[in-house]
């Protein structure tokens, strides 16, 4: 949806500076309280969906969802409101760094370490939500933003509850209607595809194992070029086994992503607590041994940027790591349409490239002396053969001058 830039005009108590990026339903712009002059991340739904009450409602739904989970790992929001103009918005906290597509995408592959690490976070926030009783039902790359803590180590938020479902009571929000899918198709669940009313929290597992399958895997658990072939396949077909497409992956770590995949939720891990163990478990590293999360300066940062401007915007927080090359590979196809995307290579990082060969030493054939200036072999030859028909001369002469007796 095609909508006017906003960047220079006010939005309540707000001042717009830059688009930061646009989605579907809204824009994400880098704003200024016009009182504190805080620095904020300005979700802002599109003018042309603010008559709608059922989007609107649905758009402030994320303040309240975030806000009721108060979890470090899931963004914060610090003001929601609808202006005298009738644009909803949402203040977010100012982040640096990059969301997780947009990291892959500028970094390459990845240890496998680091991306179980991320994934783990991930499930840590949604531990939190689903402790709340809130499915976020919309899990993908895009809705993890990866910034960093003090000594450099990934540090994940959580984005975008925007769909979230929320149990209240016993009760479901009505906001969800019976036989509408909610999510980007590549990463939802198989409920999500045939009756929202049934999805849970195992949804929510379903799309993070899908997200580390294509991580690991470099191609999406289920490929298809159209939504209704993604359907039929959801109905029909089992992902290939992680351990097929990257074998010298931990035997442990690619059961867990593939349970995380099974088709009845009553097969998955029960929970995202569990999940999070199972992976960590594979690649030796506990919750409790974690650094601790950034420091909170008070100062609200930013929030997802996509773009040309990401760059200018984070300054240099998401420096890209020395990678080994992969070995060439076929490309995985990508999906068309809005389901999802696929890494450009594996991102399996198997051992550490081998450190470049030490300068051999030349190996020095012996040859023989250069040769002292002087005569060439020619001319020697020459001289001998001249000097040898000389002294004939001379005796043939010599001999001409014996006196006769």
């Amino acid at each position: 949806m095609n909508a006017p830039d906003l960047s220079g005009t006010r939005i309540d108590r707000y001042q717009v500076l830059r688009l930061l990026g646009s989605g579907g339903f809204g824009a994400v712009y880098r704003a200024k309280h016009v009182h504190t002059d805080a620095e904020v991340a300005l979700k802002v739904l599109h003018r042309q969906l603010n008559a709608d009450q059922g989007m609107i409602e649905r758009f402030l739904r994320e303040a309240k969802a975030a806000a009721s989970v108060g979890n470090d790992h899931i963004v914060r929001v610090l003001d929601a409101g609808v202006a005298q103009d009738g644009t909803a918005f949402l203040a977010m906290e100012l982040l640096d760094g990059w969301d997780l597509k947009e990291l892959i995408m500028r970094e390459g592959p990845q240890n496998p370490r680091r991306l179980v690490t991320i994934i783990a976070q991930v499930l840590d926030a949604l531990a939190a939500a689903h402790t709340k009783g809130i499915v976020h039902r919309d899990m993908k790359p895009a809705n993890v933003f990866v910034t960093k803590r003090d000594d450099g180590s990934d540090f994940v938020k959580l984005l975008d509850f925007g769909i979230s479902k929320m149990h209240q009571a016993g009760e479901v929000s009505g906001l969800t209607m019976t036989g509408v899918a909610m999510g980007t198709p590549a990463y939802m669940a198989p409920e999500q595809f045939f009756d929202a009313r049934a999805v849970d929290a195992r949804a929510d597992l379903y799309s993070v194992a899908a997200m580390l399958y294509e991580l690991l895997g470099a191609r999406l658990p289920l490929e298809a070029q159209s939504y209704a072939e993604l359907i039929v396949k959801v109905k029909t077909e089992a992902p290939p086994p992680l351990a097929s497409l990257q074998p010298k992956l931990p035997a442990g770590l690619a059961a867990a992503v593939d349970r995380g995949l099974a088709k009845d939720k009553e097969a998955r891990w029960p929970s995202a607590r569990d999940f999070a163990a199972a992976l960590r478990a594979n690649i030796g590293v506990t919750a409790d041994s974690l650094p601790p999360r950034p420091a909170d300066t008070g100062a609200p940062r930013s929030a997802p940027v996509t773009g040309s401007d990401a760059s200018m915007m984070f300054g240099a927080t998401s420096t890209p790591m020395p990678a080994p090359k992969p070995a060439p590979a076929t490309p995985a196809p990508v999906v068309t349409g809005n389901t999802g995307w696929v890494v450009p290579q594996s991102n399996v990082t198997m051992p550490p490239p081998a450190p470049p060969p030490a300068s051999a030493p030349v190996m020095q054939t012996t040859a023989p002396p250069p040769a002292k200036p002087g005569m060439s072999t020619g001319k020697i030859v020459a001289i001998v053969v001249a000097s040898i028909f000389a002294l004939l001369f001379f005796c043939c002469i010599a001999g001409n001058a014996v006196p006769q007796g």
